[in-house]
Formats: structure tokens, C-alpha cells, sequence
């Protein structure tokens, strides 16, 4: 009798760095020892279809699964939890959890934004999203803040309903981001009248990881943060510019090559590597963040650095976060009544 895998879930790994967790949790030196049976959790079934294809193509005694999950719809995420909690039963629990799904709503390339970060500041220029101008006021069908929903509150719903259901020793990696730091305000705390409504998301999840860790961590579960550094994923691909895309990706490559900044990690899969080291690791701290690194010639280390984190600001987020779970609680219970 075959042993019975463990379950992986990652959310958006359909493409970019989910698909090269996933990746790397089939093909990686852990997988023979674990045999995890990768879930493909993402919006997109035809893109899921085909990176699940891509995966058997490449590891045809794994197991890969499909789920339709779209962070940015309550619904969605409800029925999303349901699929995975009948797998769960055949697999003895969840036991990783990648929150790995984002989005960030791109209008158009912000000129004045390229030419100040390059003459003033060109090395960080590089490091954020100074150059794009975000979608301001979007909101969902749930009525919150569509960047917001997408890359955090879909999440944190996601782990509500699955906490139950998650094995001891299990783990939440959350896919965090350098640009974490910019323009979060508690009045507008979902960013939907901001201009950095994604680097104001990326916040919460740095500000939520300790007290969700500690609040998980009686349970067995362990929640942690994880950075993939620069990367060139398929963010840029809305706003139709492949040659901005590949000058980008050529500039990426010079300053580390020439300047050996080692958080250019530009691909995905050198990307991904933080996250699974926050998830395989035998011993993690929820107060770090996992930083994927690579070498001038690419090779990928990981390298633990102090989270940025405010007591009292993740205190605050909590508190938002669990009223809204309660609210939609509350909302399905009159539903069903």
C-alpha cells in the first residue's frame, strides 16, 4: 500500500512563483522524503489545467490536484475550503499552506515616477514599484478593497475555515514582499483610496505573522513570512509592453551581476526557494523573514533577516481581520436561516 501523501496547498499556483514552490516541492531532495501531494489552488482553471499538465509532464508518479480558488470572493473562497477539506480527510490533514496568491490592479507606467526614482535613488528605484501606477477605489462584490481581499483578507479567511483541518506540525508561508513598508495608514487600513494599495497589503501580512503565529502555535501550526526578493514575474503582463518587460528583466540582471546585490533573485524558481525553506525547515522563527538571495551567477541561498514588525499595528489588524471573518459568518448564518 502507497503512503499517503501530504497535502501542499498554494494559492496562485498556476504560474510565476507558485508554480516553482510547486515545482521545487516535487522535484526537490525533501519531496523524496515527504511525497507531498501538491494543490494547485488558483482563479484560472485553464491556466491551472496546464501547469497541473506541466507538473505530471515533468514528475508523472506525482499527484497534483486542481481547486478553483479566487481570493477576491467570500464565495469563493468558501467552497475553495470545502474541496480542500474532503482531501484533507484522505490526507490526514493539510499540512502546508502557501498564501502565495497577489495582485496588484497596475493603470498604467507612472513616467514621473521612473524619471525622479532614477535620477534620485536608481539602485532602490529598482526595488519598488515606483515606476507603475496602481488602480485606485476598487472595490468587490464582498464590498472591500479589491487588493486588499486578493492578497490578504481571501487568505486569512482561507486559514480561518482550514485551521481546523490542519495537521500537527503543519505550516502557513505567506509570500511577502521588500516593498512592505510603503504608505499604510490605519484610517484607510484596506488602501482603497491609496496610490500603493499592493505595498500597503504586504504590510498587514508583515504586521499579522507574529500574532497569527502565536495564536496558531498551540495548535501545531506555525505561520511565517517569506521574501522572494526582486523578481520578474508575469505581473507586468497587463500592461502589454514586452519590451519594457525584457528591459526591465536585462536591468535586473546588470545590477546583480555588476553591483552583486544578492535580492535580484529574478527568476521564479530562485524566487521560491525562501518559501520553501520556511516550509520544509526543521525549526522556524515567526519574528524573521526568509529572504530568497542568489549569488552574481545566480545561485539561490536563503538568509533569515528581523521582521518588521508593530505590536500594536498587528494587534489592530488582527482585530479588523477577525470582525471581518465574523461578519461574513454571521452573514452566511442568516443565509442558511
Amino acid at each position: 500500500m502507497a503512503p499517503v501523501r501530504k497535502l501542499a496547498v498554494i494559492t496562485g499556483g498556476n504560474s510565476g512563483i507558485g508554480l516553482a514552490i510547486a515545482r521545487r516541492l516535487l522535484g526537490s531532495e525533501s519531496a523524496k522524503e515527504h511525497e507531498f501531494r501538491v494543490v494547485l489552488a488558483c482563479r484560472n482553471q485553464g491556466k491551472g489545467e496546464a501547469a497541473r499538465a506541466e507538473l505530471l509532464a515533468a514528475h508523472p508518479l506525482s499527484q497534483v490536484d486542481l481547486v478553483e480558488l479566487d481570493t477576491s470572493s467570500v464565495a469563493s473562497v468558501e467552497r475553495a475550503a470545502s474541496a480542500l477539506r474532503a482531501m484533507s480527510l484522505e490526507a490526514g490533514g493539510v499540512h502546508l499552506l502557501f498564501c502565495n496568491a497577489g495582485a496588484m490592479a497596475i493603470e498604467s507606467l507612472d513616467l514621473w515616477g521612473i524619471v525622479s526614482g532614477l535620477f534620485s535613488h536608481p539602485i532602490a528605484f529598482f526595488e519598488s514599484s515606483e515606476a507603475l501606477r496602481q488602480k485606485r477605489g476598487l472595490i468587490t462584490h464582498d464590498g472591500l478593497g479589491e487588493t486588499f481581499q486578493t492578497n490578504v483578507f481571501g487568505h486569512y479567511l482561507l486559514i480561518a475555515r482550514l485551521t481546523g483541518l490542519m495537521a500537527v506540525g503543519s505550516r502557513v508561508v505567506w509570500t511577502g514582499s521588500s516593498a512592505s513598508q510603503l504608505e499604510f495608514t490605519p484610517s484607510d487600513y484596506q488602501h482603497v483610496w491609496g496610490s500603493k494599495p499592493y505595498e500597503s497589503s504586504k504590510y498587514i501580512v508583515d504586521q499579522i505573522a507574529i500574532p497569527l503565529d502565536q495564536r496558531l502555535r498551540p495548535l501545531g501550526i506555525r505561520c511565517v513570512v517569506a521574501e522572494p526578493g526582486n523578481v520578474c514575474t508575469n505581473f507586468l503582463a497587463g500592461l502589454e509592453l514586452p519590451l519594457f518587460h525584457y528591459l526591465i528583466l536585462g536591468v535586473f540582471y546588470f545590477i546583480r551581476f555588476a553591483l552583486g546585490l544578492a535580492r535580484f533573485t529574478i527568476t521564479a524558481d530562485t524566487a521560491a526557494v525562501a518559501c520553501c525553506y520556511a516550509a520544509l525547515e526543521g525549526d522556524v522563527d515567526a519574528r524573521v523573514k526568509y529572504h530568497s538571495e542568489a549569488t552574481r551567477l545566480g545561485a539561490p541561498y536563503v538568509r533569515a533577516k528581523a521582521l518588521n514588525h508593530n505590536k500594536d499595528t498587528g494587534a489592530f489588524l488582527m482585530g479588523r481581520l477577525d470582525g471581518l471573518v465574523k461578519r461574513f459568518d454571521e452573514e452566511k448564518k442568516e443565509t442558511k436561516d
